[in-house]
């Protein structure tokens, strides 16, 4: 069942990546991945054949390993973005973990605490994945939080894999830093608890981009005033982005009651329900005209579970579906 669900044709971009790094773009399978994009999407069976042809190509190389030390955002498309705008890597796991379907269709993170123990597992219930896959997946992640926190020497206190032990494993030694369990019922990886306060202090390009539409956008729907009002676009953007935009999440950030919340902005002339609907439009608007992002992408980022519940409220905003407004901003 795995091998027919989907994933994101952002990967192939690490395979692409990868390539150029060898010096081997001359090749066919090089020609073959331009086909993929951020809008396409590619079945697991075509994942693990790219991965097994990338093998076959560096026989002398463990590529699951190599290819995820290699994982950058832009590998991750908009789940990238999200991770990398969160405050602690707690904030960012809990995105990875909440928005992993942009990513694939396949078993989601389940995230733990046992004990004094923060762990990540995957489980086989869609079927079993290939051990390059489940290689690129665990070196990649750890490789992706080492970046987001800045802290390159940061390691796990386990690894677990469900294939069983290769010959020998030093390579694995050299890329988790504590040696990995193999032949184990889920595929896993731990951290120590305190790891989940470490602030996220990388910044990157795509980020930035979508940050400032996203500040633009509150700009223009929110009086031009200091203190409060500038706390609560600050504070609804974040909403949006973790996906906790009610009244009492939004009042929760602001360290104050939602009464409260509500009676500062009655004092300002302004409707919680209207101005979170404002701002979803006008940053809906900013999102269609940029050719990187899919509808359903959009949708996430503005905070809606599903694509259909965004089409319907953009709609009985703006008249148009949000197919039609892509096309027109993509016209201008």
């Amino acid at each position: 069942m795995l091998a027919q669900l989907q994933l994101s044709g952002d990967l192939a971009g690490l395979l692409r990546d990868f390539l150029e790094q060898e010096g081997d773009v001359h090749c066919e399978l090089y020609t073959n991945l331009q086909s993929y994009s951020h809008s396409s999407r590619m079945s697991f069976a075509q994942w693990w054949t790219l991965l097994d042809k990338i093998q076959a190509r560096f026989p002398d190389r463990n590529i699951g390993l190599a290819l995820g030390q290699c994982v950058r955002s832009r590998h991750l498309g908009v789940l990238g973005y999200l991770t990398l705008a969160s405050d602690t890597l707690a904030d960012a796991l809990g995105a990875f973990q909440r928005y992993q379907r942009l990513l694939h269709d396949g078993e989601k993170a389940k995230v733990s605490i046992q004990n004094d123990i923060m762990v990540m597992s995957w489980t086989s219930d869609y079927g079993p994945s290939t051990q390059l896959s489940d290689e690129v997946l665990l070196a990649g992640l750890l490789a992706f939080i080492r970046q987001m926190t800045a802290k390159p020497d940061l390691s796990p206190l386990q690894v677990d894999f469900i294939f069983p032990a290769p010959e020998t494993t030093e390579d694995y030694d050299k890329v988790f830093n504590v040696a990995a369990g193999f032949s184990q019922p889920a595929t896993a990886i731990y951290f120590p608890l305190e790891y989940l306060n470490l602030p996220i202090s990388n910044s990157d390009p795509g980020l930035r981009s979508l940050l400032e539409r996203q500040a633009q956008a509150s700009l223009a729907i929110l009086p031009d005033s200091e203190g409060f009002a500038g706390a609560l676009r600050s504070v609804l953007l974040r909403a949006l982005q973790s996906g906790r935009s009610t009244s009492a999440d939004v009042a929760a950030m602001l360290n104050m009651s939602e009464r409260t919340l509500f009676r500062r902005l009655n004092e300002q002339g302004l409707n919680f329900k209207a101005l979170l609907s404002q701002l979803r439009v006008q940053l809906a608007r900013e999102y269609l005209a940029d050719s990187r992002l899919s509808l359903s992408e959009i949708a996430l980022l503005l905070g809606y579970s599903e694509q259909s519940a965004f089409n319907r409220a953009f709609k009985r905003e703006t008249g148009l579906t949000p197919r039609q407004c892509q096309v027109r901003k993509r016209r201008e």
